[in-house]
């Protein structure tokens, strides 16, 4: 076997086993993380975009964990704030409130949640996002937030294309939170 081959094998090699572990990793944090168990909090952070979430995040309100319910809102394609149908509503046992994040980023939401514990002295907050975005989110709000925090998703369908496109999302934004370790 010529020594080009054998190089050429073993590069095959090492990318397949380099892929397969990026895959392994994204099936247990991306597709299966830890989630937390609801219980009451002092305030429930629905993080955006929420109009993928909204409906799940007012049953879960609607349960009792919280009486505040802080939502951000979301940013059409022009750059303006939509908020969502219910803010400033006074609903059964909790309070909607509309934020918005600056910068409008993960990280800009975990900024916003820290002043918002500051504030008003929270001591534990729970964060409502998406499956794929939690083990992130997680990072980022630990690193950030003054308080104990819970991160809750809501059960989603998704294809293989949209678990592909989450794998590749989340794995370039976790990386670039590794550089970027600054709230």
């Amino acid at each position: 076997m010529s020594r080009l081959r054998r190089r050429l094998m073993v590069a095959g090699g090492v990318l397949l086993l380099a892929s397969l572990s990026w895959l392994g990793l994204c099936i247990r944090f991306v597709a299966h993380p830890r989630v937390d168990p609801v219980e009451h909090v002092d305030a429930m952070y629905v993080i955006g975009p929420v109009e993928t979430r909204w409906d799940q995040a007012l049953a879960r309100a609607d349960e009792g964990v919280t009486p505040v319910f802080l939502a951000t809102t979301s940013i059409d394609p022009s750059g303006h704030a939509y908020f969502p149908p219910n803010c400033g509503e006074q609903r059964q046992g909790y309070t909607i409130q509309c934020v918005i994040p600056d910068p409008y980023t993960t990280r800009g939401e975990a900024r916003l949640l820290a002043e918002q514990v500051r504030a008003h002295g929270w001591k534990h907050v729970a964060v409502f996002t998406s499956t794929p975005h939690t083990a992130r989110t997680r990072m980022l709000m630990e690193r950030c937030v003054p308080a104990t925090v819970s991160i809750w998703n809501y059960p989603e369908h998704r294809g293989p294309f949209s678990w592909l496109r989450e794998f590749v999302y989340q794995s370039g934004a976790w990386v670039k939170a590794q550089f970027i370790r600054s709230c």
